[in-house]
C-alpha cells in the first residue's frame, strides 16, 4: 500500500470502529450488513463480512490502487461483490432458504467451475463489472459447458447461434465456439455491457434482457407505464424473474457461506489453465499424449472442438494445466508434422461411392468404414466423412474409435431409491422410465428439488406396473446409427420411430445432453427398416 494511501486509511479507521459500534448500538444492522434479514438465519451467525455499504466503498476507492493478495478466489469474488443491496429482497429470501440445504450443488458447482472461475473473474475485473456476473453461469447452465437447452443454447452462457455468431463466436462443423469456456465469456461479458448500456446502467435489468431478451423487456417497461423503472415490479416471465432472483441469491450465500452452513472449498487465486497454440492442427489423442494427460480431460477441458482433432484452419489451441501444458509445447518442438495425426473432412456429393471416394483421397475403404463406423458401404450425399491423415500406421491404430455397445436391459424399478452423486429427479425418471412429477408428488417435494446424495426416495408406486413391462433383450441384432451434423435426438427418434425415451435409455443419455457428429447411437434393429 502506498504511504499515502495507508495514513488516509488509518486516520479513517476510527470513524470506521465508531460507525460499527454504533450499527450495533441501534440493535438493527443495515440491509447491506445481512445477505438477508426477512428470513430466519442460522442461529450460529457469525458477525458478516458486508460491513455498512457506504463507508466500505470510501475505503475501497482509496485503496483500489493498491496491491490485494488474495490466497483464495472465493474472498476475491466475495470483494468483488457490487449488488449487495438487492441481497435482502422477498423474491430472493426463498431461492436463500433453498439454497442454503443444497450442499451437494455447491460441490457440483465447485467441481465443474474450478478449472475455469479465475480466467473469468479476471476478465470480469477488468472491464470493471460486478463480480456477481461470474456467477451467473451456475444459473444459466450449472457451469456445464457441454449445456444444451431446448431452445437450443449452448455452453456455459447459454448462447443460441445467432446471438453467438452476432458477438464473434465461431460455429462450424470442427468448432463451436459457444461451447469453448473462455470464448463463451468474453462475448457474454461484451453483451451484459451492451445491455448495461441499453437499460440506464441497471443491473438488474441488464440481467434480465440476457435472459429474456431486450425487445421483451422494453415491452414490459412500456407496459408498465412507471417514469421510474423498478425491475421487481415489472411484468416479465416467471423464469426470467427467477433468473435474476437466483443469482442474488447465491451471490448472498457465497458472500456469507458459513452463516448458511455451506462449505466452499478454497480455491487457488492463481491461474491453473494455459493455452498452448499448436500452430497445425493435431488429433486430440494425439495432443493428450504427447502433454500427458487423460484423453478424457483434455477433452473436457477444450469442449469447443466437434470432432476428434482441432480445426484445420483456426482456431488450433489448447487449454492444458500449467505442466501439461508445457510438456505439450516441449513435444512439438522436437516433432515434425509429418508424425502428426491430423484429419480431413469431405462431403459426400451425389453419385459418389466410397471406393470412388477412397482412391480420390488416397485412403481405403476399411478405414473410412472404421473411423466413420460405417457397416457396409452405404453412403448419403449430404453427408460428412472423416478422414485420418498420417503416415504413422501405429497412430491411426490408437486413433479415437466409439466403442459399440450392446442395449442394456431397462433396469428394475426398486421400491426405494438412495440417491447418487448428479442425480436430480430427471436423471432417476429417466432411468427407470418414470415420471418425475410423480416421483416429486409421491415424495411431497419440489418438482425442482436439488436432491442430496444418501436421500432415500419412495419408488413403490410404481414398482408393480413398471417391473412387468417386457424387457428389452441384449441382442446381436441392435444397430448402430451416426450422428450427423445437424441431428437430434428427437429427430433421430421420429426418423427411425422409436420411442424417445427409449433411445436416451439405451444410450444413457439426457434430453438436453449435446450430441456430437460422428457420436454413435445404439437403436433396435427392427426399428430400420426404414
Amino acid at each position: 500500500m502506498r504511504p499515502l494511501t495507508r495514513n488516509i486509511v488509518i486516520t479513517l479507521l476510527p470513524l470506521i470502529l465508531a460507525a460499527c459500534q454504533n450499527s450495533q448500538q441501534l440493535g438493527s444492522p443495515p440491509a447491506e450488513s445481512r445477505a438477508v434479514t426477512l428470513i430466519e438465519r442460522p442461529t450460529h451467525n457469525p458477525e458478516s463480512s458486508l460491513a455498512n455499504s457506504e463507508i466500505t466503498n470510501k475505503v475501497s476507492a482509496l485503496t483500489a490502487d493498491s496491491d490485494i493478495n488474495y490466497d483464495d478466489l472465493w474472498n476475491r469474488i466475495r470483494d468483488g461483490f457490487q449488488l449487495h443491496e438487492h441481497y435482502s429482497h422477498p423474491d430472493v429470501a426463498g431461492y436463500i432458504q433453498n439454497y442454503s440445504t443444497q450442499q451437494h450443488y455447491f460441490d457440483l458447482l465447485q467441481n465443474r467451475a474450478s478449472p475455469f472461475l479465475f480466467e473469468i473473474v479476471e476478465e470480469i475485473e477488468r472491464r470493471g463489472l460486478p463480480i456477481e456476473l461470474a456467477l451467473l453461469p451456475m444459473v444459466e447452465s450449472t457451469y456445464n459447458p457441454n449445456a444444451y437447452s431446448k431452445q437450443h443454447a449452448v455452453g456455459l452462457w447459454q448462447f443460441v447461434g445467432a446471438t453467438g455468431s452476432s458477438f464473434g463466436l465461431q460455429q462450424d462443423w470442427w468448432f463451436d465456439g459457444r461451447r469453448d469456456p473462455l470464448a463463451s465469456t468474453h462475448a457474454a461479458l461484451e453483451y451484459m455491457e451492451q445491455l448495461y448500456k441499453q437499460f440506464d446502467e441497471n443491473w438488474l435489468l441488464a440481467i434480465a434482457a440476457y435472459n429474456t431478451g431486450d425487445g421483451n423487456l422494453r415491452r414490459a417497461i412500456r407496459k408498465s407505464g412507471d417514469e421510474e423503472i423498478n425491475f421487481w415490479t415489472l411484468n416479465l416471465p416467471g423464469e426470467t424473474q427467477a433468473h435474476v432472483s437466483k443469482l442474488l441469491a447465491l451471490s448472498a450465500i457465497i458472500a456469507d457461506n458459513e452463516a448458511w452452513n455451506i462449505e466452499l472449498a478454497p480455491l487457488a487465486n492463481e491461474q491453473v489453465l494455459r493455452s498452448v497454440q499448436v500452430g497445425t492442427q493435431i488429433d486430440i489423442s494425439q495432443a493428450a499424449r504427447l502433454a500427458e494427460i487423460e484423453y478424457e480431460e483434455l477433452r473436457a477441458l477444450n469442449p469447443g472442438y466437434l470432432q476428434w482433432a482441432t480445426h484445420p484452419d483456426q482456431p488450433q489451441e489448447m487449454l492444458l494445466p500449467l505442466e501439461n501444458a508445457a510438456l505439450l509445447e516441449s513435444a512439438l518442438v522436437d516433432i515434425d508434422t509429418h508424425d502428426l495425426l491430423t484429419w480431413d473432412r469431405y462431403e459426400i456429393k451425389p453419385g459418389d461411392t466410397l471406393g470412388a471416394i477412397a482412391a480420390k483421397l488416397s485412403t481405403r475403404v476399411d478405414i473410412l468404414q472404421t473411423f466413420n463406423s460405417l457397416v457396409g458401404s452405404r453412403i448419403k450425399a449430404g453427408e460428412s466423412l472423416l478422414i485420418p491423415r498420417t503416415n504413422d500406421p501405429e497412430l491411426l491404430a490408437s486413433a479415437p474409435r466409439i466403442t459399440r455397445q450392446t442395449v442394456s436391459e431397462f433396469p428394475q424399478v426398486p421400491s426405494q431409491y438412495k440417491v447418487r452423486n448428479g442425480d436430480n429427479l430427471w436423471v432417476i425418471a429417466r432411468r427407470f422410465q418414470l415420471r418425475s412429477f410423480e416421483i416429486a408428488a409421491w415424495n411431497q417435494i419440489p418438482l425442482d428439488e436439488l436432491l442430496q446424495p444418501g436421500q432415500v426416495l419412495n419408488l413403490s408406486y410404481a414398482v408393480e406396473d413398471k417391473n412387468d413391462a417386457p424387457e428389452v433383450q441384449k441382442s446381436d441384432n441392435a444397430a448402430i446409427y451416426v450422428v450427423r451434423r445437424g441431428d437430434s435426438i428427437d429427430a433421430i427418434a421420429n426418423r427411425f420411430s422409436v420411442d424417445l425415451q427409449m433411445l436416451l435409455l439405451w444410450n444413457e443419455l439426457r434430453i438436453d445432453e449435446l450430441i456430437f457428429p460422428g457420436q454413435e447411437l445404439q437403436v433396435v434393429a427392427q426399428s430400420l427398416g426404414n
